[in-house]
């Protein structure tokens, strides 16, 4: 566990050193600025524009910066000869790719967090009521950054980081396309095809579960045990890939 740790702190420092994650803040500022100004064009909706705009923008830039710090910083290591003294000392591979995990994490976490405070002050400065949908909104973008990191550490075991960034975005995409290719399969497709897509749904992420976009916007209803389910399913899904990952990683000859 001492081990997992000072990886992931290790890590940890290393991605906020990165002058992407400078880039996507700031990015992430002139988003949400850009929706405050323009919400004034929806008369009525100001406050929903500003919550969508800055729910889809905390989503969409956690994502793209956790490719872009993940994809990068192992090879960095390999590069630089460091992984070689970390392997050297009483750390199994599985301990160091957790650490790089659960490292990505964190720093990707205090990005969207720095992106929350944002949102929360321009929606109080508009006098509109935080609800408790909300913040389960962006309890779930976390859930779906995690889901995504692990795809990334996984990636990045065997792939240059140009093509881990591309696959990680393929997959992503697939993830949040999954559910309507297989309405699309049963409807148009054969059996053959339906099979496939089959597989792929449950093997894709279904990254559609963490969108609750729309029931924070207005307000709807959302169950607890939805949430609870949800988190379950991220980490079995995020234990599943840092394992396969594992299993290639350690047949990496780093001598």
């Amino acid at each position: 566990m001492k081990s997992i740790s000072s990886i992931a702190l290790n890590t940890f420092r290393e991605s906020i050193r990165e002058k992407l994650m400078v880039i996507a803040l700031f990015f992430g500022a002139l988003l949400f600025a850009s929706s405050y100004i323009l919400s004034p064009l929806a008369v009525g909706a100001r406050a929903k524009i500003v919550l969508d705009v800055g729910l889809a923008a905390v989503s969409l830039l956690g994502i793209l910066t956790t490719i872009m710090i993940g994809s990068t910083l192992l090879h960095k290591e390999v590069d630089r000869r460091a992984i070689y003294m970390v392997l050297t000392r009483p750390v199994s591979r599985l301990e160091y790719l957790i650490g790089k995990f659960w490292g990505i994490l964190l720093a990707v976490a205090g990005v969207v967090a720095v992106m929350t405070a944002v949102m929360v002050l321009m929606l109080m400065l508009g006098k509109v009521a935080l609800r408790p949908v909300v913040f389960m909104a962006l309890y779930l973008t976390l859930l779906e950054i995690a889901v995504v990191c692990s795809i990334v550490v996984f990636f990045s075991t065997f792939t240059t980081p140009v093509l881990t960034s591309f696959f990680s975005v393929c997959l992503v995409v697939a993830g949040s396309l999954s559910g309507d290719l297989k309405v699309f399969a049963e409807k148009f497709g054969g059996a053959v095809t339906r099979r496939i897509v089959d597989a792929l749904y449950y093997m894709l992420p279904n990254l559609k579960v963490f969108n609750l976009r729309h029931e924070a916007v207005h307000d709807l209803p959302y169950r607890a045990g939805d949430l609870w389910l949800v988190t379950l399913y991220a980490a079995v899904y995020c234990g599943v890939v840092i394992y396969i990952a594992h299993l290639i990683f350690k047949r990496r000859d780093f001598a």
